[in-house]
């Protein structure tokens, strides 16, 4: 009884001054009701989390250091994660909520989605008063639009074609902040997803304006919107917008091209792979269109300790210790990337920031600089585009402006000093007889009858894949690139029977987590698919205790991460 006269008179209290406590926001939430404070918000509207990793351990440019190699050798390493050995043989990813887990992405990505509806609301509200507020809105329906691209890329099959994609699961377009506690949500189809992305691009795109950013390279500014465009239309396709946005990066004068494209003689002038590795993520650098910072634990995925997984000798023989049409054995334009071949090697993308939460104990948080768009990987776009719009010499040029940009006295080089590649010698090079592991074998018109590859066409694809596979190390985008064409890959885990991921393997498209399939989200299909797994497992000799001794570089940044994130 004393417990409910104390639970009575508690809330006549709250009824009898409850008038002024109901005048404030119950959630503590700023409005958001001011040009300026749009601007705020949507320094937020990019993803914290890094897609590169689950992508590029998916894909060919990984291998298992525990797997014996031709001579019979391998290590005895661990994975800095449980994660890690299940992304790697495509199983679903069980070691949920780490950094760079699909739970990770999939939280970070929809956080921004969030924060852009959450910005376009208060846009509109803004705009019946009459406020300009189309660089805003530009923004955000732009950011909008590249983090669905991320999920529908990560956790959806690729793009086939207008009919076939319709029978493709796809992700939750979301358009309006959440007003009501776990809501349901359907998934849609990959139809669905790249036409909604399309429909933000094509209203944001005009709106975008550099005019309010302190530092445009850390906001989606106008050339970084069209570089993300070109790769959008690239995925489905749509060669003639890819050509029309590519130029607005670039512009069609092959001296202003190569002006804006990464400079790798200043990396090889400084003589210092931390310098380098600086110049890489320069914000002033013209090669970087968008740059935001990342939670991410992949640099320590090079570590001895943890460093089963890497980009090894193996994994690299044909991309950068391999050959190319204007150059012999390693690939010349990083020079100051390569560490230890045999084991794993790492580049300026692994360069970290590290954030103390405890400096006595050591703890806090990996940050990193992810590269979202850049002018190379955007010319890239433009040469494939050109491949199919039959402009065959156009794009022998784009590809070889793109190894202008890297070039170094062991390119092959004319009298005039420019790189010697054409077409002859694209399709000399890329000849599935005499060169197949260059040429793999494409699954275009399995993807879709609508998706030909000429037999002209062919080496140049083959090129373009070959560059973008060593333009986009540890980015991700290989992965892509796998799933756009339908090349199969084998992964050897151990000495575990050889897995080969065939071209319409429902693994291609990465399982939901876990907590949003138990929330009634329909998970992606795992019934066919279509693995075929050797019969014999390999036999290795004892493995040595651990890998070679190198340390991963560190340097303080903390100065500059705090700046980064400020602006």
């Amino acid at each position: 009884m004393k417990k409910i006269n104390i639970f009575v008179f508690a809330t006549l209290t709250l009824a009898l001054t409850g008038c002024n406590f109901l005048d404030k926001n119950p959630d503590m939430r700023a409005s958001i009701d001011s040009k300026e404070k749009v601007q705020l918000l949507l320094v937020s509207a990019y993803t914290r989390a890094n897609s590169g990793a689950i992508c590029e351990f998916s894909s060919d440019q990984v291998a298992d250091n525990n797997a014996p190699d031709a001579t019979g050798h391998c290590y005895a390493l661990n994975p800095l994660d449980k994660m890690y050995d299940e992304i790697f043989a495509w199983e679903t990813i069980k070691s949920d909520g780490n950094q760079d887990s699909p739970k990770y992405i999939w939280d970070a990505c929809y956080t921004a989605i969030a924060t852009c509806n959450q910005a376009l609301q208060a846009i509109a509200e803004l705009e019946k008063q009459g406020i300009n507020m189309n660089a805003e809105k530009g923004e955000a329906l732009i950011s909008r639009a590249y983090h669905h691209f991320i999920l529908v890329n990560v956790f959806c099959q690729a793009w086939k074609d207008e009919e076939r994609s319709k029978q493709d699961l796809g992700i939750t377009y979301i358009t309006e902040p959440e007003t009501t506690v776990a809501p349901h949500y359907e998934r849609g189809t990959v139809y669905d997803t790249y036409m909604a992305i399309k429909k933000d691009i094509e209203e944001g795109l005009p709106l975008v304006d550099d005019s309010y950013y302190s530092v445009p390279k850390y906001h989606f500014n106008t050339r970084a919107a069209h570089a993300f465009a070109a790769r959008f239309y690239l995925y489905i396709r749509d060669y003639d917008q890819v050509i029309t946005h590519a130029n607005q990066v670039l512009t069609t004068d092959d001296q202003t091209t190569l002006a804006c494209l990464y400079d790798a003689t200043k990396g090889r002038e400084l003589g210092d792979p931390y310098q380098e590795q600086k110049l890489w993520i320069d914000p002033t650098g013209p090669w970087n269109l968008l740059l935001y910072t990342t939670m991410s634990q992949v640099p320590y995925t090079v570590i001895p300790d943890y460093g089963r997984y890497q980009h090894t000798k193996e994994a690299s023989d044909y991309s950068t210790l391999g050959d190319g049409p204007c150059w012999k054995k390693q690939w010349p334009g990083f020079p100051l990337w390569m560490y230890d071949q045999q084991y794993g090697c790492f580049c300026a993308k692994f360069l970290y920031l590290f954030e103390y939460t405890d400096k006595v104990n050591g703890y806090g948080f990996i940050h990193g600089v992810t590269r979202a768009f850049t002018t190379n990987e955007t010319l890239l776009c433009r040469a494939e585009a050109k491949i199919f719009k039959n402009d065959l010499t156009g794009a022998a040029n784009d590809l070889r402006l793109w190894a202008q940009s890297y070039k170094t006295s062991r390119m092959d080089t004319l009298a005039n000093g420019d790189v010697n590649l054409s077409v002859a010698k694209i399709s000399n090079f890329y000849n599935a007889s005499s060169n197949k592991n260059y040429a793999p074998t494409l699954h275009n018109t399995d993807m879709s009858p609508k998706f030909t590859v000429s037999a002209e066409q062919r080496p140049l694809v083959q090129c373009v894949l070959h560059f973008r596979r060593i333009e986009t190390l540890h980015d991700g985008l290989r992965w892509h690139d796998i799933k756009r064409y339908g090349i199969e890959i084998t992964h050897k885990r151990g000495t575990e029977p050889v897995r080969t991921l065939v071209w319409n393997d429902d693994r291609r498209a990465i399982q939901l987590p876990q907590d949003v399939r138990m929330a009634g989200m329909t998970a992606n299909p795992r019934v066919n698919m279509g693995d075929h797994v050797s019969n014999e497992a390999v036999s290795a000799p004892a493995p040595t205790e651990n890998g070679p001794d190198i340390k991963l570089p560190f340097i303080d940044f903390t100065v500059g991460l705090t700046k980064l994130e400020k602006e």
